[in-house]
């Protein structure tokens, strides 16, 4: 079966005709995918929008929302399909930090999906743009209350969903772009992680994540390594495996100042 892709650039939109021979019968259609401000226009025979993400090689994450959904029937000559990518937001309201991954654009709804309190008519909602250092990531929600509370969040426990261009044992190294379009080197390590695991507060402990493999902490966090001088300890950063905290470091860091050092049980497989 001969496939043939052409890739054309009309008004700095990408457009990709996909032509398979053996299904020239089949009705064919435009899709036009909004990805992140990227318009892109596919010219394909795929039935459902999943089948268009699929032609046109473009890869979601189960965290991220498509609209129409995947499993949509496309019976129009012209579909539109956008992606909203999930993305870690960090949470300053009073005196409760909190990170939150989601696809939400509207503080309210970030709000619910932390599992914090909504706003009123007379609280205010600012969105800032953080250093990576405090509290770890780029997108800041700030919330100013008009009457403040104080309440002792506990950090919720990251739940695993595995991506679909996660770093393998077999990879050993790969280059992952992460929510804020940032490529990082990752690799992964296999060293006891006891001693490292106290450097972002008493009480602290780690285990193998059975899915993966993967070393994480009592809440969920991958165990990374990074350059401090980039990321400082206790940073919490996007990884293909999920999200991460920096408990270590290590010479490579000198090398490649945005990677990563993930974690995991892949080489002694003995669980510490």
């Amino acid at each position: 079966m001969a496939v043939v892709a052409v890739v054309i650039v009309i008004g700095g939109a990408v457009y990709t005709v996909l032509n398979n021979q053996q299904d020239a019968a089949n009705e064919k259609r435009l899709v036009t995918f909004y990805d992140q401000g990227v318009k892109r226009v596919v010219l394909t025979q795929a039935d459902t929008v999943e089948r268009a993400l699929e032609a046109a090689e473009i890869q979601v994450d189960r965290r991220d929302k498509i609209e129409p959904a995947p499993s949509t029937k496309l019976t129009e000559s012209y579909v539109d399909v956008i992606i909203y990518r999930s993305r870690l937001i960090a949470i300053e309201d009073g005196n409760v930090h909190q990170n939150v991954l989601t696809v939400a654009q509207s503080p309210n709804v970030i709000l619910k999906d932390a599992g914090l309190d909504s706003l009123s008519s007379k609280d205010k909602a600012e969105f800032t743009r953080g250093d990576f250092a405090t509290p770890g990531t780029a997108n800041v929600l700030k919330i100013e209350r008009a009457e403040p509370k104080t309440v002792d969040v506990k950090p919720q426990k990251i739940v695993f969903v595995p991506k679909p261009n996660a770093l393998t044992s077999s990879k050993g190294a790969h280059i992952y772009v992460d929510s804020q379009g940032v490529a990082h080197r990752e690799t992964y390590y296999d060293l006891p992680m006891n001693i490292v695991i106290g450097a972002c507060g008493p009480g602290n402990s780690y285990s193998v994540r059975p899915e993966d493999g993967a070393k994480v902490d009592k809440d969920g966090y991958i165990l990374v390594a990074a350059n401090y001088g980039s990321y400082p300890r206790c940073s919490v950063v996007d990884t293909s495996m999920g999200p991460g905290k920096v408990y270590d470091t290590g010479g490579f860091a000198l090398r490649h100042p945005y990677g990563f050092d993930l974690a995991t049980d892949w080489t002694n497989y003995n669980g510490l």
